[in-house]
């Protein structure tokens, strides 16, 4: 499993047109084992680590793209980091800073 993550601003017309990032394998794994058994304490890691290939579009906004950043920077504190957790606190930055809202779907890789 992993994730395409595009810049929206209309996100079930235009998902795929403004491609941000790419959310591989590793990182699935990660979110999957740490988030989903603490779904409190990661609320959007954890809808976007239940994401299947051909599940609906989760469009993250922003309140849920800076509730996003928090959580990438819990889960580094707890000694769990990715390289991609940089890159994608980026991309929550351009979304918020150009007004777009992210669009999160899965892609096709074998599931845990």
């Amino acid at each position: 499993m992993a994730f395409l993550v595009c810049y929206s601003i209309a996100a079930t017309d235009d998902h795929c047109g403004q491609k941000a990032i790419y959310l591989d394998q590793k990182f699935y794994e990660l979110i999957f084992r740490h988030c989903m058994k603490n779904r409190s304490d990661y609320a959007v890691l954890s809808v976007v680590a239940s994401l299947r290939y051909k599940s609906p579009l989760l469009v993250l906004t922003d309140d849920d793209l800076d509730r996003l950043v928090q959580e990438l920077g819990s889960l580094e504190d707890a000694w769990h980091a990715h390289p991609q957790f940089a890159e994608l606190r980026q991309v929550c930055a351009k979304a918020k800073a150009e007004g777009f809202s992210l669009s999160i779907s899965g892609d096709m890789y074998p599931e845990l």
